[in-house]
Order: C-alpha cells, then sequence, then structure tokens
C-alpha cells in the first residue's frame, strides 16, 4: 500500500514541475514571466452580463419538453443599474427522420415571461458538430444548443442598455452546426452599437504542451513576479476560439483562481485595459471575490428551479389522459436506470 502510494506522489511531483517557458496546447502565443502584466487599479464602467438556465421537463430519447430563461442585466461597478431583461419560456426539442438522416427541431411552445422571437435552426444529427465519438448527437445535445444559442440571441437584448462590454457567462468558442454565423452576426452588431463581446468561464481545461494545467503554470509565473492582480494573453487558437483572444486573468487581491476570458479579437489595446479595470471594479463580492459579480447576479435570475419544472410537468400531465400517462412513464423510465442505483447507495 506504502509503495503503491509514494509511486503517485512521485507522478504527482513530476506532473507539478512548471517549465519556465511553454504554450498553451493549440494556441499561438509564447508564455513566460513576461507574459504576465499587472492590473494596477479599478474603473467603473458599464458591463452586461448574460446567462441562460434550463430545466428539463420531460425526457425520452427523441422528444424534450424544455423549461428555458434568459437574462441580461447592467452594472456600473458593483452598482446594480434599473436595466435589466428575463425571458422565460418552453421548448419542445424532437427528433425528426427525413429519409435515412435524423435532424433536431427545436421550437418555442410557450412564453410564460418576457418576450422570444428567435428561431432556432434544424440540425442533422450526425453533423461533425454535433456528433460525438462515432454516435449520432443525442437529444441531450440538441436541448444543450438550444440553450446556447439563446444566450447568444440575448446579446440584442443585453444592447438596449448601451452597455462597454458584453459579458457571458462561458466562452466565446463555438460548436454547434451554425453557430459561428449566428456569433459571427452578434459580434458584429455589437461592434457597429459601441460595444464588445467577452467571456468568462468558471471552469477550463486547457492545458501546456507538456500536459500541465495552464492556469496552475500561470499562476506559477505571477507568484514569481509577486502580482495579486494580473492578466496574460494565450493568444489564439482554430480549435478553442471563434473569433476571440483568450487570456488569463486574477480579479481580486483576495482571489484563490484565475478564470478564462476571451475577449473580442478587435479589442484595441485600450480597450482591454478599460475591460480589464472594469471587471475588477466588479469582482469583489465577499464570497466569491475575483468573479465578476454581473455574472453572479445574472446565473441567480437566469436559474430555473427543479421545482419550476416539475410545476410545469404537472399542469402538462394533468391535461393527459391516464393511458397517455402510463404510456410516457414508460418511456421516461429507459432513461433512469443509473440514478435509481446512485439512490441505493
Amino acid at each position: 500500500m506504502e509503495e503503491r502510494l509514494q509511486y503517485t506522489v512521485r507522478l504527482l511531483r513530476e506532473f507539478l514541475k512548471f517549465p519556465e517557458r511553454t504554450r498553451a496546447y493549440g494556441f499561438d502565443e509564447e508564455l513566460d514571466l513576461g507574459s504576465i502584466v499587472e492590473i494596477d487599479s479599478s474603473e467603473e464602467i458599464k458591463i452586461s452580463a448574460i446567462d441562460g438556465g434550463t430545466a428539463e421537463v420531460i425526457k425520452t430519447p427523441t422528444l424534450a419538453v424544455v423549461l428555458n430563461r434568459v437574462y441580461c442585466n447592467s452594472f456600473v461597478g458593483m452598482k446594480k443599474l434599473d436595466f435589466f431583461d428575463k425571458c422565460t419560456f418552453v421548448s419542445i426539442t424532437k427528433a425528426v427522420k427525413e429519409g435515412d438522416r435524423i435532424f433536431y427541431e427545436t421550437e418555442v411552445t410557450q412564453v410564460l415571461e418576457g418576450e422570444w422571437k428567435f428561431n432556432f435552426p434544424k440540425v442533422d444529427s450526425c453533423s461533425a458538430e454535433m456528433r460525438v465519438g462515432r454516435s449520432r448527437g443525442d437529444i441531450s445535445r440538441a436541448v444543450s444548443m438550444a440553450r446556447r444559442f439563446c444566450e447568444w440571441a440575448y446579446v440584442h437584448n443585453a444592447l438596449r442598455s448601451s452597455p462597454e462590454f458584453i459579458l457571458m457567462d462561458g466562452t466565446l468558442q463555438t460548436a454547434f452546426p451554425g453557430e459561428s454565423e449566428l456569433a459571427n452576426g452578434v459580434h458584429d452588431r455589437a461592434a457597429r452599437q459601441g460595444s464588445l463581446i467577452a467571456g468568462l468561464s468558471k471552469t477550463t481545461t486547457i492545458f501546456t504542451l507538456e500536459g500541465h494545467p495552464i492556469s496552475g503554470f500561470l499562476e506559477s509565473l505571477a507568484r514569481k513576479k509577486g502580482f495579486q492582480r494580473w492578466a496574460a494573453r494565450i493568444g489564439r487558437s482554430e480549435e478553442w476560439t471563434n473569433r476571440a483572444v483568450v487570456y488569463f486573468v486574477k480579479l481580486n487581491d483576495g482571489a484563490d483562481r484565475s478564470f478564462r476570458l476571451d475577449v473580442f479579437e478587435e479589442v484595441e489595446n485600450e480597450q482591454l485595459k478599460k475591460l480589464l479595470r472594469g471587471l475588477v471594479a466588479n469582482s469583489r463580492y465577499f464570497a466569491f471575490p475575483g468573479y465578476p459579480y454581473a455574472l453572479i447576479d445574472a446565473h441567480t435570475y437566469a436559474r430555473v428551479g427543479m421545482e419550476e419544472a416539475m410545476h410545469m410537468k404537472d399542469l402538462i400531465l394533468d391535461r393527459l389522459e391516464i393511458e397517455d400517462i402510463k404510456r410516457l412513464e414508460t418511456v421516461e423510465r429507459s432513461l433512469s436506470g443509473h440514478k435509481i442505483l446512485d439512490e441505493l447507495g
């Protein structure tokens, strides 16, 4: 036992020996001590944050009823302004057969709050972006696509508050059929109205050429320079981004982690500095220092609780015949076996 533990410890020690210079895998920037730049001040600027939430009401292998919510706000520093916009709606995603191909269609069936005008594209389940390995994309991936498209579409609503920057939850990476085209149109419209889009991720899987986590490598460089708040540009990547430059940032002296920050590729140097200073001014929430409070607020109001989804399901079931309910329960059980085993302990 001790010998195997020591073997594991040795592997971890080797894993944590960071090089002095490297690149993030798939990116074009050399990274060393000179890559870390201190963010030495803050500035209160207008930022609008966007987040979306979903909860499955009914799910079968070929049809899903989903309760969706998308939300945007407006902040200057830590102060939330009067402007916000929110939409809650029910959508149905279903598999349809056309010849020998399976497509997923998503339509909005009911708007419960706010306004919704976006139409979702129909996607081929066997397209390269939908596939998982050799298998066609399943209904869960189609539902994830719908949520992502909701967030992109809601940039138009966020622009009503004339923010200097729009901050999306997550990366600016595009991974679904038609997403790049949608994102490009959103970027262009925001730029015409004097706003730039950025995306901040709570987690990241980016690693160095040697296989080290990029966040750990950059943190070690920042400690060597004595910086408490910093930014590092890791560059562009065809695999990891779409029309964006990727940075890692640490935004508060008391933060215990850095975050991936994607910024629209046409950002100018002074705009970037202003964005970083603005994020510092918005990242002072005591419970999560270093994470923008505008995104915390957006997450809170975009979240869809399971009790909401269950209430919607009850409303639907109340309007079905008993035999229909029994058939639906039989279909839903085909997806719940793993959950039952987990609950057995």
